[in-house]
């Protein structure tokens, strides 16, 4: 085993000698651009740091002792990820524009791309095995899990029909991921007995959680916990648990300064989960499920993000609406809070468990933090940025909890990366309260006037103001933070499709669309009206008027109605007949939902 580290590190001291020969003139050449950190490496000596750029395509190396950038290498398109290999040699990256895994080695030039591999599209996440013999690759929009042989990969050439061990269809889009090995757990379930490797999968927007059997490409479960944007997802370093930071959305409570000020409409939280009832299909997940609430009234704590956990369980986890570090002990009990900069989101432990590198996402910076103090070692820029333009800027106030009463959630609270968490929130919006509506995507929401689901503001900006100032909360925006977060959201493009593969279908399905009128409530090519229509659905106050949506990514957006009431599109013609002109045969369904799953 020392050899085994003694040869990683040698790599990685190569890399390191090859970082100084050029580090020299990197300082003073580094471009002029928006990077937007989003993932994190430490090298195994503890001297280094890989990033992975999202906005400019770049990978950044870190010299920790130097406390700067020494190295950066545009390598794709937008980045989304990126893990260290087994052997050190080499760095994994998922390109979510090109739809790639990219394998990147080390050179005297840099980083190199050594192979591409197209994936399913729009890959977020990559993870691997402890053997390295696989890669998972976790595919947003496309809802695709695909397991890549790694060696046939990167040894045998570039035959990916060879390469493509599975790739697993899921009912939502995953994100966050965690490789286990069942071997090393302490599990009672008799059927788990033997070592065997299984994948855990999390929702990107909303509740659900998938197991799945690599070797076999299928789904042992799939379960759903209260709780929506999931974005840290890790096993306790010193229990049989796992740990995942997320937010819950209360139906229940409504948005006035209540239920806003003591965490009731919004509550950010650490749960763990006993990890036999996690891959026990059978087990209820709540039973010895614990939350750790994290903040209150005053000081809240929006949008808990990525965390590392350190040998002797401390907790570093990230505060992505509050620009903080947040210190848990083993027991989740409260350590106090560090100071970052803007929008931290993901987080590396050092080698040492001494300090937490956190990654701002928004600031093209890394916060050093010393855990045991806690306190703030020092800030690493990434490199010049331009001047901020007003999307720019609403971006740090669309992602930015201290829009709302006390910090509790910011507007990607409920629009996670500004689409939709697919929960009900009971606000003033419509005019009322007790009518709970369905938190609506933002992305193409340009175009789609007017707005909310009653159709009662006729600008986005006028949805804006009112959102901030009475569902979150906060206080009045002025007008260029109005016209910014205004600009910041016209940038949202429309979820891409679902897709289907039988084009065919789709085609007839564009003619069962127009045979049933769809397109009077519907229409081309924003599949929207600005018309308030009677649906025939009520709300509790008898209203059935309403603004339909547009219906541009429709496949993204379950559950449907303004309720959520139909869980998918099948259910909205079988079980709710929603505006039909008569029976539909199967095949016409089949047809009209894969027209739909393909706008």
């Amino acid at each position: 085993m020392k050899l085994k580290r003694s040869c990683k590190i040698l790599i990685w001291l190569v890399v390191i000698g090859l970082g100084m020969i050029i580090g020299s003139s990197a300082e003073e050449s580094l471009a002029v651009h928006f990077r937007r950190p989003v993932a994190i490496v430490v090298s195994p000596d503890g001297t280094r740091l890989a990033i992975a750029n999202q906005r400019s395509g770049t990978i950044s190396l870190v010299d920790l002792h130097k406390k700067k950038v020494i190295l950066e290498t545009a390598i794709g398109k937008r980045l989304s990820d990126l893990i260290v290999t087994r052997d050190t040699r080499r760095l994994l990256v998922t390109d979510e524009e090109a739809h790639q895994l990219i394998a990147v080695s080390f050179s005297p030039a840099g980083y190199e791309v050594e192979k591409r591999l197209t994936v399913s599209p729009y890959p977020a996440s990559v993870r691997i095995n402890d053997e390295g013999t696989y890669a998972f690759v976790a595919s947003l929009w496309s809802r695709t899990v695909t397991i890549v042989n790694l060696n046939a990969w990167l040894d045998e050439g570039d035959k990916q029909v060879s390469t493509m061990k599975h790739q697993i269809r899921l009912p939502f889009a995953p994100r966050e991921m965690l490789v286990l090995n069942v071997a090393d757990q302490k599990t009672k379930i008799p059927s788990l007995e033997i070592p065997r490797l299984k994948l855990l999968v999390a929702d990107a927007f909303g509740s659900r959680l998938a197991v799945i059997d690599p070797e076999s490409g299928q789904v042992d479960s799939l379960r759903e916990i209260p709780a929506h944007a999931i974005r840290g997802l890790r096993l306790h370093s010193t229990k049989s648990q796992l740990v995942i930071s997320h937010q819950v959305l209360s139906r229940l409570a409504q948005s006035t300064f209540d239920d806003v000020h003591w965490g009731s409409l919004m509550t950010n939280v650490m749960r763990t989960l006993e990890l036999s009832d996690v891959l026990d299909p059978k087990a209820d997940l709540l039973t010895h499920s614990v939350l750790q609430y994290l903040g209150g009234p005053d000081r809240g704590a929006g949008d808990p993000a990525g965390f590392v956990m350190n040998p002797n369980g401390l907790t570093g986890l990230a505060l992505s609406g509050t620009d903080e570090l947040m210190l848990l002990d083993e027991n989740n009990v409260y350590g106090g809070r560090v100071k970052t900069e803007q929008y931290p989101t993901a987080v590396a432990m050092g080698t040492d468990g001494v300090y937490a590198y956190v990654l701002n996402t928004l600031s093209d910076s890394v916060s050093v933090v010393q855990l045991a103090g806690p306190l703030l070692a020092g800030t690493i820029s990434l490199g010049p940025q331009p001047d901020f333009t007003p999307a720019d800027r609403g971006e740090r106030l669309f992602h930015n909890a201290k829009l709302s009463h006390d910090a509790w959630f910011s507007c990607s609270s409920c629009h996670v990366q500004g689409h939709t968490n697919g929960l009900l929130n009971d606000n003033m919006t419509d005019g009322t309260f007790g009518t709970a509506k369905r938190v609506l995507t933002l992305r193409g929401v340009a175009e789609t006037a007017p707005y909310s689901w009653t159709g009662r503001f006729k600008t986005l900006s006028d949805q804006i103001a009112h959102s901030v100032k009475s569902t979150m909360q906060g206080n009045p925006l002025t007008e260029e933070e109005t016209s910014d977060l205004e600009a910041y959201m016209k940038t949202l493009p429309p979820p891409p499709a679902l897709g289907t593969e039988d084009k065919l279908a789709v085609e007839r399905g564009a003619a069962v669309f127009e045979a049933q009128n769809c397109r009077n409530c519907h229409t081309q090519p924003l599949f929207t009206s600005a018309k308030i229509l009677d649906v025939g659905l009520k709300d509790e106050r008898g209203t059935s008027k309403f603004n339909p949506p547009s219906l541009r990514g429709v496949s993204q957006n379950a559950p449907y109605f303004h309720d959520g009431r139909a869980r998918n599109l099948e259910a909205v013609f079988t079980q709710f007949r929603h505006q039909l002109n008569g029976e539909l045969s199967s095949e016409e369904l089949t047809d009209l939902v894969a027209f739909l799953n393909d706008l």
